[in-house]
């Protein structure tokens, strides 16, 4: 049996290999609203204490991303690497200063120009993609990587080259022994796209929330586990104030 880590929901360790191995990429996708990004979270806070963790953040805050997880009691000992605060401060709040002046009276062609010197700063000084592939090969084992989410990354770059840094990271994460988690919003993207990114990965995990009359049911599924097909399966799931928890059905 392989050395595994904690995925920080007991029953979904026991229906793998109690936890999952060292070196697994895997992708956790869902819809909104299915819990996607606390599934993130809670992988992020599982840590043994010897692993590094770096959690990537594209859509909320530091402080929005360690109060979550200090109100379900998590470990919050962790490194956040904030590429969506990035992009606000390298990208949007110069086009937001576009607008402003665009208000106040800057003429059209002193906008065009200020607005091709900003296209071609962020072409070559903000790569956001190249900044996560090189933040993730600096890491030290044994490493945790959590990245909340793909969608950032596949709106605004070609999917050749997402798919391609995502190949990179999973083996970085191979090579050295540790785990990272990515997560996906389904049904944004085109299916390809997302069969390009669930080939690459060793491990699926979907979070599936369905009506039944007045409430939400929700199922966690086990969609693969590279080399282990017999380890597929369902699990329920459910959230309160104590976190994710998980147990078999049937």
């Amino acid at each position: 049996m392989p050395d595994t880590v904690s995925f920080g929901i007991p029953a979904l360790d026991k229906a793998i290999m109690n936890g999952i191995p060292k070196g697994y990429t895997i992708l956790c996708i869902g819809p909104p609203g299915a819990g996607v990004e606390l599934f993130a979270k809670r992988f992020a806070s599982a840590s043994s204490g010897e692993e590094n963790v770096t959690y990537f953040s594209t859509s909320e805050r530091d402080e929005d991303v360690i109060k979550t997880m200090e109100d379900f009691g998590w470990n919050t000992d962790l490194k956040i690497v904030n590429i969506g605060t990035m992009y606000y401060e390298k990208v949007l709040a110069k086009h937001l200063e576009v607008s402003k002046y665009r208000l106040e009276g800057l003429t059209m062609r002193d906008i065009r120009q200020y607005k091709l010197q900003g296209k071609q700063e962020d072409d070559t000084n903000h790569n956001f993609l190249t900044t996560l592939t090189y933040e993730i090969s600096k890491l030290d084992p044994p490493f945790r990587i959590v990245l909340d989410s793909m969608n950032f990354f596949l709106e605004y770059y070609n999917h050749k080259e997402v798919l391609s840094a995502l190949r990179t990271i999973k083996a970085h994460t191979q090579h050295n022994g540790g785990v990272a988690l990515v997560t996906l919003v389904k049904g944004v993207l085109d299916s390809h796209i997302e069969s390009g990114i669930e080939e690459i990965v060793d491990a699926i995990i979907e979070l599936e929330r369905l009506r039944d009359g007045f409430e939400f049911k929700r199922n966690l599924l086990i969609r693969k586990v590279r080399n282990h097909p017999e380890k597929t399966g369902i699990l329920a799931y459910t959230i309160d104030e104590k976190g994710i928890s998980a147990k078999s059905v049937g």
